[in-house]
């Protein structure tokens, strides 16, 4: 912007500063002539008023400091007041006035004529306007190229440093998806959202507050809203920022609404980039990718979902898919077996999770574990997190061992279960092995469903009566007395440490 302190720096137009130094920074876009006395009532705000004082009463200082004043009202941004006609000098009631509203006022010589001033102010404010435009049109493929490789998490990043403002993103239901700068703070959420679920299908809208201004843009095509792009600055956008809102608009439209072939085969590229994270290979290429998924400090978490069924897992990885897509999130989904693994943000909570649980349980029984928030090149700990509180959860629940603070989320008590492990369910492992049985299995099932015969069977799908003989073997190759609550608790705990 234009301030009155570079019009005062223009040193050909010889102008002086008489008072009012204090809103020397005050920003201008436009100068005006007048010698009415209500020039005031004309005016918009950001003008520079160059008068030769023609109307006012020099002995008459109540009337001069009501001119200033009324001036200020309005948001004039200075005065010009010319000298050697009217005035030989600017009178004292106006400097007087100008000092106590804090409203530039510079002397300009008779030699200097007005619209010298007005052309030079004209002359930078369309220049400030052609270097603007210079830099959206270099924004706009940067814009581009960032939501191409980086996703809509890219594209807000250009679009809050070509825009010099804060931009969020919200989905459809009116969730953060990405920002930038850093993360908003909850009021600043609040104050969107209160824009949006006001008029939710209106394609903009601007919110003046005591501190910001708040401007909202619709993502969505026809009927459809997709979601909501936010900017929050300290002052209204110009034409620039409001075309640059709208090129950023289209990008977040056809990045949503892309064909479902190009959407299947991206989130295809990305189930096998996160399945190759899952085995500690993340290359550059890859880590770049994985961000996507991450949080504003770089980390993920993983989610472990598993179904009775590989059916129901293929159907659960589709769903899931469409619902990271609803929500603007990357789909970094890998199924393997009966076993889905999915990615969300590391500042996800575990209310986010379990929504997804609740939603994949209409595609059958389901059960989900939440790892901890990592760095994006250590998913595969988190993976590792997420399968131990999935084995842990009953049907229909989600755990975060992590979070809980349970013994098996630490590193040292599951090597000792695991070599516990290692001698006491050692017998069951050969048998099984020899004999393609299902000890092992059909004792952590029993165990799992606290020793009710009915649900371990089930679990299994076989009778209970075939369980029943299983557990027998088991207690006479263990030499356990599996009635013993003591004996069930340590023999689960070591059972769920080694399938982690």
């Amino acid at each position: 912007m234009t301030t009155v302190r570079w019009l005062m720096a223009q040193r050909r137009l010889e102008l002086s500063l008489r008072a009012g130094a204090e809103g020397l920074d005050r920003d201008l876009d436009c100068a005006v002539s007048s010698e009415l006395v209500s020039t005031a009532d004309w005016l918009q705000g950001g003008e520079v008023l160059l008068t030769t004082g023609m109307r006012l009463n020099a002995d008459d200082a109540a009337a001069q400091r009501e001119f200033v004043r009324s001036l200020n009202a309005v948001g004039a941004a200075a005065i010009g007041f010319g000298v050697g006609l009217g005035f030989d000098e600017v009178p004292d009631g106006l400097l007087a006035a100008a000092d106590e509203f804090g409203l530039p006022l510079f002397e300009v010589p008779l030699a200097i004529p007005f619209s010298a001033i007005t052309r030079a102010v004209l002359d930078q404010i369309a220049a400030q306007r052609s270097a603007r435009l210079v830099s959206a049109t270099r924004a706009q493929p940067r814009m581009t190229r960032a939501a191409t490789v980086s996703g809509s998490k890219g594209l807000v990043r250009e679009l809050a440093d070509a825009v010099g403002q804060r931009v969020i993103l919200l989905d459809a239901g009116h969730s953060p998806v990405a920002e930038a700068p850093g993360q908003a703070n909850s009021v600043e959420l609040e104050q969107l959202r209160s824009i949006v679920m006001r008029d939710p299908a209106s394609a903009g809208a601007v919110r003046v507050t005591d501190d910001s201004v708040l401007t909202v843009a619709r993502v969505g095509s026809g009927a459809t809203t997709f979601g909501h792009l936010g900017v929050i600055g300290s002052s209204p956008l110009d034409d620039v920022g409001r075309m640059l809102i709208g090129h950023a608009v289209s990008l977040l439209v056809i990045e949503y609404a892309k064909p479902q072939e190009v959407r299947r085969d991206v989130g295809e590229l990305q189930g096998e980039v996160l399945a190759l994270a899952m085995d500690r290979h993340v290359g550059e290429r890859s880590r770049e990718m994985l961000l996507r998924a991450a949080d504003p400090e770089g980390r993920v978490r993983a989610v472990v979902f598993r179904f009775e069924s590989v059916d129901d897992a293929q159907h659960g990885a589709r769903r899931l898919a469409v619902e990271f897509e609803r929500r603007w999130r990357p789909v970094f989904v890998h199924r393997r077996e009966s076993e889905l693994v999915g990615l969300i943000r590391g500042d996800d909570h575990i209310q986010f999770a379990t929504g997804l649980l609740g939603m994949l349980s209409a595609t059958g029984t389901v059960r989900g574990g939440l790892g901890p928030a990592v760095p994006v090149d250590d998913v595969a700990d988190s993976v590792r997190q997420a399968r131990l509180s999935c084995r842990s959860a009953a049907a229909g629940q989600l755990l975060d061992l992590y979070d809980l603070r349970s013994l098996l989320a630490s590193d040292t008590v599951r090597e000792v279960l695991r070599d516990s492990y290692t001698e006491r369910i050692a017998p069951l492992v050969a048998y099984d092995a020899a004999n393609a049985g299902h000890l092992q299995q059909s004792l952590l099932a029993y165990l799992e469903a606290n020793g009710n015969w009915g649900a371990a069977a089930s679990a299994l799908g076989v009778h209970r009566h075939t369980l029943r003989g299983r557990i027998e073997r088991v207690e006479d190759m263990l030499a356990v007395d599996l009635s013993d609550a003591r004996t069930r608790a340590e023999l689960l705990l070591t059972l769920l440490s080694e399938s982690a």
